[in-house]
């Protein structure tokens, strides 16, 4: 059950702001708001502000920003839900009891947590105790795996006989199945990972959640000609391997300080890795890379390096990686390997080298030209322009213009072809991988047909359209600070000042955004709320002003606003009378009408800079402008 929206604002407005952020950070007061040294980014100079009024922080340096929950989120690297019963605890807010269905099922979690925590004390020992477990040392030691090693990931052993486990636990046969440690067949629950090593599987937060188990090389398994290398246990309610990463729980504090994280193909790979003194590996369990393992990750960092096999790190996945790239605001970079080595045998046989490896990984793009040309012939104009149409079928697949352009040239210079001629082939084939695209959207799964080259090629290739995309400096320019102002103000008082600072005085799209929002607030702690629904440069942005109320009269501010709005106005009624000379005339009336609408708001420009009628003229320009939203075209 959801943590109702009463009980968030709740311990929003409970919570000492000023006291949470000083459990880390040393605050000192200037002003209304207090500075210190930014806990999430290296710095010596402070830019990390608090303003407790509001109860929201922002960093001038890497711009985290948030409330009491966002931070808490940042610091504790917790999902909502969690940190908001941390702060509930804290400020003595009582949360919603859950449901009779909930309760019950988180009875059963726990009763699974302590059957998977028996299993791999059983499967330690059997492991470390037992004759059995001889040739399963032998084969981690030939791995590197030493027994300091196999304690501190618990590596255990599961024994040959599959009921072993199932007596030693004695527990009923449904909660054997449904921790996941195997099947029941006869009336009895049988270990699914009988014979094999076992390596126990955390969440996040270190609770057990499953196993993977592999065979031990030379080892014969009764009823299985070829087992399978690897088993890992099934879903459950608790364990999703699509979301699952193993060995985040003791990599997530180094990957958070170096603000990097490693991608992994195996369990052996993240324990090599760790070994090796790069402890910011994790691997998935036994499925591809999905949206969901990223989007656990970048809660971490957004920094990603890819340590699989080359194929392996673009099968199937190439336009995805950069989607996710995208939506993720990630850096995914490749590291390549030696011919013949894995992480696990580089580990051992040259740990610097391993290191290295990931210093030097590439960008994804990067990584997939290089492994073309690298196979590519290039000794004769013919072969260069076939290894040319391969790389531009690559390079068509990123989403970025610039990007694509900055490849292009490359492939240029190494294939000494024209870089106009490469320019429209990358252009033609960027639009066939667009249609292909909305074809597989459409659902009829087929290619839409092509133009002839001839058609192609005379006609110019269309702009392909960009996302806007709007920085914080383009923002806090000196030219905006009247819109910044206004936004200040009607943050700290929305449900008082929204009817005079209207959509229409505005400008810029993401001022527009924040008043559309903004105006249907009713208080400074809903706007604090509903920051999490914006943009994120509109978030930036808010969070950015937040932090240092406005110290301006509201009066000064709108008479701003509606002196430019005025301005604009005016130049477009000029503009409107000067086409009477040209194609688009207007009649003698409509002139006069423009005309007659020009003096009347150059006649109020005038009292708006007078003190002694600003307050008016303010009132009966804002009438006039909305007024002519609907009834005169010319005036805005």
């Amino acid at each position: 059950m959801s943590i109702s929206p009463a009980d968030i604002a709740a311990v929003r407005e409970r919570v000492d702001m000023l006291a949470l952020v000083r459990e880390h950070v040393a605050l000192r007061r200037v002003g209304t708001r207090y500075i210190g040294l930014c806990p999430f980014h290296s710095e010596s100079t402070p830019s990390f502000s608090v303003n407790p009024g509001l109860g929201v922080y922002y960093c001038f340096g890497c711009h985290a920003s948030g409330d009491a929950i966002s931070f808490v989120r940042q610091m504790e690297h917790l999902e909502f839900q969690e940190a908001v019963e941390l702060l509930a605890q804290r400020a003595g807010v009582s949360i919603a009891r859950e449901s009779a269905e909930e309760s019950e099922r988180r009875r059963e979690t726990r009763k699974i947590r302590e059957v998977l925590e028996a299993a791999i004390a059983f499967y330690r020992g059997h492991l470390e105790g037992s004759a059995e477990g001889d040739d399963a040392r032998a084969y981690l030691a030939s791995r590197g795996i030493t027994p300091e090693i196999e304690d501190r990931f618990q590596i255990g052993l599961s024994p040959m006989d599959p009921g072993r486990l199932f007596s030693h636990l004695k527990v009923s046969p449904a909660l054997f199945v449904a921790a996941g440690l195997g099947y029941e067949a006869g009336g009895r629950a049988r270990d699914m990972f009988a014979g094999r090593i076992v390596f126990p599987i955390f969440d996040a937060s270190g609770n057990p959640v499953a196993f993977g188990g592999r065979v031990i090389p030379g080892r014969g398994y009764p009823g299985e000609n070829e087992p399978p290398k690897y088993k890992n246990s099934p879903e459950t309610g608790y364990y999703h391997k699509r979301r699952t990463l193993y060995g985040l729980n003791w990599a997530k504090a180094e990957i958070v300080r170096g603000d990097r994280a490693v991608i992994c193909e195996g369990y052996t790979d993240v324990i090599a890795f760790h070994a090796s003194g790069i402890p910011i590996a994790v691997a998935t369990c036994g499925t591809a890379l999905t949206e969901d393992h990223l989007d656990r990750l970048k809660n971490f960092s957004k920094n990603i390096v890819l340590a699989f096999d080359g194929d392996k790190a673009g099968a199937n996945a190439t336009e995805r990686i950069y989607e996710w790239e995208r939506k993720f605001k990630l850096n995914v970079k490749v590291a390549t390997f030696p011919e013949g080595d894995d992480p696990s045998s580089l580990a051992q046989r040259d740990p610097a080298l391993l290191a290295a490896c990931v210093e030097r990984a590439k960008p994804f793009m990067a990584f997939r030209l290089n492994r073309h040309f690298a196979a590519a012939d290039l000794s004769s104009i013919e072969a260069r322009y076939t290894a040319s149409s391969e790389a531009i079928s690559i390079i068509a697949e990123h989403p970025d213009q610039l990007v694509r352009g900055e490849y292009l040239m490359q492939v240029a210079r190494l294939c000494r072809l024209d870089f106009d001629e490469l320019e429209r082939r990358l252009a033609t084939e960027v639009r066939r991988s667009r249609a292909r695209s909305r074809a597989v959207a459409n659902g009829d799964g087929q290619e839409p047909p092509q133009p002839e080259p001839e058609e192609m090629d005379s006609a110019p290739a269309r702009p392909i359209a960009e996302v806007p995309r709007f920085s914080l400096a383009e923002l806090l320019d000196s030219s905006q600070r009247p819109y910044n102002e206004a936004i200040r103000l009607l943050a700290a008082r929305p449900g008082e000042l929204s009817a005079f600072m209207p959509v229409f005085l505005f400008v810029h799209p993401i001022h527009i955004e924040l008043v559309r929002s903004l105006g249907s607030c009713s208080s400074a702690d809903e706007v604090v709320e509903r920051a999490e629904r914006l943009s994120p440069a509109a978030r930036g942005l808010l969070m950015r002003l937040l932090i240092d109320p406005s110290k301006e009269d509201e009066v000064d501010v709108i008479s701003r606003l509606v002196e430019r709005h005025g301005e604009r106005a005016i130049d477009s009624m000029i503009r409107t009378l000067r086409r009477r000379d040209g194609a688009e005339t207007i009649d003698a009336k409509r002139a006069m009408e423009i005309s007659e609408s020009l003096g009347y708001i150059r006649k109020w420009q005038g009292r708006l800079r007078e003190s002694e009628t600003r307050d008016e003229a303010v009132g009966v320009l804002l009438a006039y402008f909305a007024e002519g939203l609907e009834d005169e075209p010319a005036a805005i």
